[in-house]
């Protein structure tokens, strides 16, 4: 394991930020040092595409090797590391089962730092189960997926409160024909943001923005 000092991380639990989209709220946390392993290809993508779990020997090796500055003092982390393919850096944080729960990414000139450090480093062995799959939760940028819950709040209340030519409305605004049955206009319009959001979806957000402004005057 090699030890890397003086980085930020922005763990999340949720979602998988770049560090140009880390916001002004985010608890972002200065470490002072965390171990790092080198992995394959494979594994990276295993790790940043899914919840894991790793074997109790690792979570050993990784016990309080990880400290984070405080306004006074110095945290230590129980179970946290990195891990590099030599192309990617990915921060994980994990429970005391070897649970994966928050993750984190670098800004870009200390991955770049890392990832010079890591080039000349074969990959450790790592053994590791699969829990579930996370990768729809990596897929919008932290602006289209405020965007997305905005939708899904409109036309969520739009159905439940009987706001149904505002429905209808939206319905064939994104696809652009008619449908009668207000339920299937609703699950249809919440299907269509299932894997990403295209073009129409911002144009619905625009107008419904626009809108809500009108009311407001």
């Amino acid at each position: 394991m090699i030890t890397i000092y003086d980085i930020l991380v922005n763990f999340s639990d949720s979602y998988l930020y770049d560090f140009y989209e880390w916001g002004v709220n985010d608890e972002v946390e200065n470490l002072k040092k965390i171990g790092l392993f080198r992995i394959s290809m494979k594994e990276m993508d295993e790790v940043i595409d899914n919840k894991i779990q790793v074997t109790e020997d690792f979570l050993l090796k990784i016990y309080r090797t990880c400290e984070a500055y405080t306004k006074n003092s110095i945290q230590v982390i129980p179970y946290a590391c990195l891990f590099s393919d030599g192309s990617r850096v990915l921060a994980v944080e994990w429970d005391s089962k070897g649970v994966s729960q928050c993750k984190s990414k670098l800004i870009l000139e200390e991955e770049e730092d890392v990832l010079e450090v890591v080039s000349d480093v074969s990959p450790c062995a790592f053994s590791y189960r699969i829990i579930r799959p996370e990768k729809n939760r990596f897929f919008l940028t932290r602006k289209e997926l405020k965007m997305k819950r905005y939708l899904i709040s409109e036309i969520k209340e739009s159905y439940e409160n009987k706001k149904y030519e505002k429905l209808k409305f939206l319905y064939e605004e994104y696809f652009e024909k008619e449908e009668k049955d207000y339920q299937i206009m609703k699950n249809q319009l919440l299907d269509s943001m299932n894997d990403f959001l295209d073009s129409k979806h911002f144009a619905l957000y625009e107008l419904l923005r626009l809108s809500h402004k009108k009311k407001q005057v």
